[in-house]
């Protein structure tokens, strides 16, 4: 959270000041923006198994015919490994769901994929804004199909532009996979903070997702790097710097750090999804820091609960926040519109709570017995943390009881990610994970 302390001790401050500051009622303004959308949420399944991701995919009525193909746009879909829960967003409108069986994992409908018919007039559904069109079954049959030059190629709708927000949806302003570089303009502070306060302006002008720093290479493990609050891939540039890139592909994350940490978990899912089936790694680690650490392991608890594989053996958390910031929680009470994630990040909050416990219950959620998380905390000469997050919030009990191994490194909340000591500590992790593995195919 490298901002952390600028905006959320500010409450502690200034609360006068917030109570009429720009800032918030500037993400009041994005909070009715995001609820212009309408949300279509249910659950997918073959006819027949089959191998091939299922993908649901959720197309504009523009008028007219259902079967001339002209009037139908992709405004969004989802992948799947397997059956399951799928959920879409886009602008109002008139719409038409349907979902195919992705047999040669290209995202693109081919003749022979089982689908669900573009035909039944009865099918067709109108979403307000705010309205949530909930429990939606979909049943791929067996003998079903799209023809082929439906707009279903799912690469090419994301070339799209983001200047047409009313005929896009959020899951097409995404990078899924982009390649660029820590210098790309995008990462700058300046884009972080927008993605604070102003997030649906964020996503739409910056471009939110998980970016590769070069081509794909099936031979090398990636290594995801998930930022904190206010913060960017850019402050992860030394550990990179210093990666060892002829085992390891750096992939990094960037993110509106407003949004709620369970969607923000849910996102990162789906994104890993998408891009395992385009690619088909079996392996992936993760860095995290800080609050980036809450949501890599809400990810990596939702993906387990779902697909249970081990493409995650590794997780390295850095200076998180297990317990909380009591910060945020002044902000939650005090502010007139409270940042999501401040509310998630609040002692105490429903998401905190789940991520150590299942719902209702006292039955703790545990991650993956082939998962090895590895808890560095940080701290600052004799203070009780780092200047930003207390150690009584990163030593929370569950999480030390769950690491495979606690390392202390005394460095400031953001100082650690530059300081030589994680990054030789990173590498020998790394290292160490890969060579349990055995030879990569």
């Amino acid at each position: 959270m490298p901002g952390f302390p600028r905006y959320i001790f500010l409450l502690l401050l200034a609360v006068p000041y917030l109570l009429t500051g720009c800032d918030l009622l500037a993400f009041q303004e994005q909070q009715q923006k995001m609820k212009a959308f309408c949300l279509v949420r249910g659950s997918v399944r073959p006819e027949a198994p089959g191998d091939g991701e299922l993908i649901v995919l959720l197309f504009r009525h523009k008028g007219g015919l259902l079967e001339q193909i002209s009037n139908w746009s992709l405004v969004d879909h989802f992948v799947l490994e397997q059956a399951g829960r799928w959920e879409l967003a886009a602008k109002p409108g008139t719409f038409y769901l349907t979902a195919f069986q992705d047999l040669n994992h290209d995202q693109v409908i081919e003749r022979d994929e089982p689908a669900i018919p573009l035909d039944d007039a009865s099918k067709l559904f109108h979403c307000d804004s705010g309205e949530i069109k909930g429990d939606i079954e979909l049943v791929i049959p067996q003998g079903g199909r799209i023809p082929v030059d439906t707009p279903a190629d799912i690469p090419k709708s994301k070339t799209r532009p983001a200047a047409e927000p009313l005929n896009v949806s959020l899951g097409q302003v995404v990078a899924v996979g982009e390649v660029t570089s820590l210098d790309d303009p995008r990462f700058s502070k300046e884009n972080a903070e927008e993605g604070l306060w102003r997030p649906f302006d964020f996503t739409w002008e910056t471009k939110s997702g998980i970016f590769f720093l070069a081509p794909y290479d099936r031979w090398k493990i990636p290594v995801l790097f998930v930022h904190g609050m206010d913060g960017t891939p850019r402050d992860f540039r030394f550990l990179i710097e210093h990666l060892d890139r002829s085992r390891f592909q750096p992939w990094v994350t960037f993110y509106a750090s407003a949004g709620h940490l369970d969607n923000l978990a849910s996102y990162s899912n789906q994104l890993m999804l998408q891009l395992k089936a385009k690619y088909g790694y079996r392996t992936l680690f993760v860095v995290a820091h800080s609050m980036g650490g809450l949501i890599s392991r809400q990810a990596i608890l939702n993906y387990t609960d779902k697909i249970h594989d081990d493409l995650i053996p590794l997780f390295v958390s850095i200076a998180s926040p297990w317990n909380g910031h009591h910060a945020a929680q002044v902000g939650v009470d005090y502010a007139p519109a409270a940042i999501y994630s401040w509310i998630d990040l609040a002692p105490g909050s429903q998401f905190l709570t789940r991520l150590y416990y299942h719902p209702g219950k006292s039955e703790r959620r545990r991650l993956p017995s082939n998962l090895s998380h590895h808890l560095i905390f940080t701290f600052l000469g004799s203070e009780s943390g780092d200047g930003t997050v207390s150690l009584e919030s990163q030593l929370r009990p569950e999480a030390q009881e769950e690491a495979t191994r606690l390392y202390g490194i005394s460095q400031s909340h953001t100082g650690v990610l530059d300081d030589p000591k994680t990054s030789e500590l990173l590498n020998r992790l790394l290292l160490d994970a890969r060579k349990s593995l055995g030879p990569i195919d």
